[in-house]
C-alpha cells in the first residue's frame, strides 16, 4: 500500500478505494472519488450562477477536483470526533493544512487560497454529505435517520439564509504569507443565492421521485447525478473491484486536471475541459450504458443512445449555462483520458490476481492511433504518469 502513495495514479487508486463515513454503519459504500465527482458536479453548476468570474469558476472547480486527494495520507478522520473532541479538530486542521501543501507539490499543481471559494467549496461539500445521507435513509438505514435533518448542510444553509458569510479560511492560509500560491480576490455573491440553487435541483430530484418514482428521479439532474454512482462499468465482466461510472468520471477530470497543467492550457479551456470531462458519461444514468458486444454490431442502437444522451447533455450545458468545447484539442485530451482510466482499471485487476482481464486493452491502442500524429504531448504525459506509477511498485 505504501508503495502506491509516491505517484499521481496510486493516489488516485487510493481515493477510488477509500471509503468515506468510516465511523458509520452504512448500507451502500460511497467512495471519496464519488464523493469528490460529486463535488465537481455541483461547482460546475454554481460557479456561473453566482456569475464567478472565468477565473474564479476554473479555481473553485480545480478546488474540488483537489479536495479529497489529501486523504490518501490523512484518511478519513472521524466527523464525531472532530465535532466533540475539540483539541482532536485542532490537531487535525494543522495537519491537515500540511498534507494539503505536500499533496499539492507531490502532483505538481497548485490551488486558490480563497477563503470565499473555500468556504463556498465547503458548502459544497457538505451538500453532498448530505446527500449521501438521505439516500441510507431511503434505503431504511435508521442509524443515520437521528441526523438526516440536522446535517451539516443544514447547519450551513440556516447560517446563509440568516446572511452569515460562509467564507473559511484555507488550511494552508496561516503557513503561506511567503508562498507562491495564488491567492485572489472573488466576486461579491449572496449565499443565499446558492442555497436557492441547491434547493432548487434536491427539490426537483425528491419531487421527481414522490410522483414518478425512479423513473421520475432519473430524469432530474441530481437524480442522474447520484444514478451515475450506482451504474457500474464491464457490465458482462467477472471482477473484484466494482467501479461505478461515478468513480470513474473522477478519474477522468483527474487526468484532465493534471494535463492542464503540463499543457498550459488557458483558464477558458481548463474550465470547459473539466465540464466535457464530468459530463462526458452523465446522460448514461438517464439512457443506460450498452454493452460492448451490442456497440460494434448494433450500431443503430448505439446511435439511438448517443442521439438521446447529446440531447440531454446540450439541455444540461443550456440550463446551467455550461461550456462544451470546441477545440478539437481539449475534446482529445477528454477521449483519451476515458480510454487511459480503462488501462488503470485493467491493471487493478490483473494485480488482485484476476486473470478476466489478462487481455489487451485495444481502447488505449485505438485512441492512440487516432491522435497520436496530432496531439504527441498528450501521451507523452500519460506515458510519464504511467512510468511514474509502475516504477515505484
Amino acid at each position: 500500500m505504501d508503495k502506491l502513495i509516491p505517484s499521481k495514479l496510486g493516489k488516485l487508486k487510493i481515493i477510488c478505494s477509500l471509503p468515506l463515513f468510516s465511523d458509520s454503519i452504512c448500507i451502500k459504500r460511497q467512495s471519496a472519488a464519488e464523493h469528490g465527482y460529486t463535488q465537481i458536479i455541483l461547482s460546475m453548476i454554481l460557479a456561473p450562477y453566482l456569475d464567478l468570474s472565468t477565473t474564479e469558476q476554473c479555481e473553485l472547480i480545480e478546488l474540488s477536483i483537489f479536495a479529497e486527494l489529501p486523504k490518501t495520507l490523512l484518511g478519513d478522520p472521524s466527523y464525531h470526533l472532530r465535532q466533540n473532541h475539540p483539541e482532536v479538530k485542532e490537531i487535525y486542521d494543522t495537519i491537515r493544512g500540511k498534507i494539503w501543501k505536500e499533496t499539492e507539490l507531490s502532483l505538481g499543481i497548485e490551488t486558490t487560497r480563497s477563503a470565499t471559494l473555500f468556504g463556498l467549496h465547503e458548502l459544497i461539500d457538505s451538500f453532498a454529505s448530505m446527500l449521501y445521507i438521505e439516500k441510507e435513509c431511503l434505503l431504511g438505514n435508521q442509524f443515520f435517520a437521528a441526523e438526516r435533518h440536522k446535517t451539516f448542510y443544514d447547519k450551513k444553509r440556516k447560517q446563509a439564509l440568516t446572511n452569515e458569510d460562509l467564507s473559511k479560511i484555507h488550511p494552508c492560509s496561516l503557513s503561506d504569507s511567503q508562498s507562491p500560491y495564488k491567492k485572489t480576490s472573488v466576486t461579491k455573491f449572496n449565499w443565499k443565492d446558492a442555497i436557492t440553487l441547491l434547493d432548487q435541483i434536491f427539490d426537483e430530484a425528491n419531487r421527481g421521485r414522490l410522483e414518478n418514482g425512479i423513473s421520475g428521479y432519473s430524469s432530474t439532474f441530481l437524480g442522474m447525478v447520484e444514478k451515475l454512482k450506482e451504474h457500474y462499468r464491464y457490465k458482462g465482466w467477472s471482477y473484484h473491484f466494482p467501479e461505478s461510472v461515478g468513480e470513474h468520471t473522477f478519474q477522468v477530470v483527474f487526468l484532465c486536471r493534471l494535463l492542464a497543467t503540463k499543457l498550459n492550457l488557458p483558464e477558458k479551456l481548463r474550465v470547459q475541459l473539466y465540464h466535457a470531462a464530468a459530463l462526458h458519461d452523465l446522460a448514461e444514468a438517464y439512457a443506460s450504458d450498452v454493452i460492448y458486444p451490442i456497440k460494434l454490431r448494433e450500431k443503430e442502437v448505439e446511435k439511438i443512445h448517443r442521439n438521446i444522451e447529446k440531447n440531454i447533455i446540450q439541455n444540461i450545458c443550456q440550463r446551467f449555462r455550461l461550456s462544451w468545447p470546441t477545440d478539437p484539442h481539449v475534446l482529445a485530451i477528454v477521449d483519451i483520458c476515458d480510454r487511459f482510466s480503462s488501462q488503470i482499471y485493467f491493471d487493478r485487476e490483473t494485480r488482485s490476481g484476476n486473470t478476466h482481464f489478462n487481455v489487451p486493452n485495444s481502447s488505449m491502442e485505438v485512441v492512440r492511433d487516432f491522435y497520436q500524429k496530432d496531439y504527441p504531448e498528450i501521451f507523452q504525459e500519460l506515458d510519464n504518469l504511467w512510468l511514474e506509477y509502475v516504477s515505484s511498485l
